[in-house]
């Protein structure tokens, strides 16, 4: 039975970093932190889920950017009212490169519009994976190893994968 439960909120997790990598404007350490608090012993194992499921949205966005960036980046950027801070990330990305990306994974700024400016901006796939890779796999075992480190949920979490997908659903129908 708690395998079952952890297979499920591993693929909750799973499902909530893609998002997140690709649009999904809440940071990721909503679910992962709880995760990690609720089950300790797996907490690495769900850091490593974010990680990859998180940089594979990172990547469908930067190939949304890439190759259709007029039919499907710019239309939901103005859309949503990110036009300047997409355009600054741009003009970062020119400067600096995949290192700008390398730090929004890092930092509470959008690790999507990095992805985003990435594309935009015509950066390698290589150096946009290694970047994302980097940030994210210290971010998230960061996360993981804190959450560890300061306690279990008060209490049993039972439904808490059912919440975040819920939650997960409506924020998509807002934004779409």
């Amino acid at each position: 039975m708690k395998l079952s439960r952890l297979n499920k909120q591993r693929s909750v997790l799973a499902l909530f970093a893609f998002g997140e990598g690709l649009i999904l404007p809440l940071p990721l350490e909503l679910m992962l932190a709880p995760l990690c608090r609720l089950y300790p012993k797996h907490a690495w194992g769900f850091a490593w889920v974010a990680t990859v499921f998180t940089s594979l949205g990172g990547l469908v966005a930067y190939g949304a950017a890439w190759f259709a960036a007029e039919q499907w980046v710019w239309p939901l950027v103005e859309r949503w009212g990110y036009e300047s801070a997409l355009n600054e990330m741009l003009e970062l990305v020119r400067s600096y490169g995949p290192w700008v990306l390398a730090v929004t994974g890092l930092t509470p700024l959008p690790f999507k519009l990095g992805t985003l400016a990435c594309g935009l901006s015509g950066v390698g796939l290589i150096p946009v994976l290694l970047a994302a890779l980097v940030s994210r796999v210290s971010r998230y075992l960061l996360v993981a190893w804190i959450a560890t480190k300061s306690g279990q949920l008060p209490w049993g979490g039972r439904y808490f994968g059912w919440f975040v997908l819920g939650l997960f659903l409506c924020v998509m129908l807002l934004f779409l």
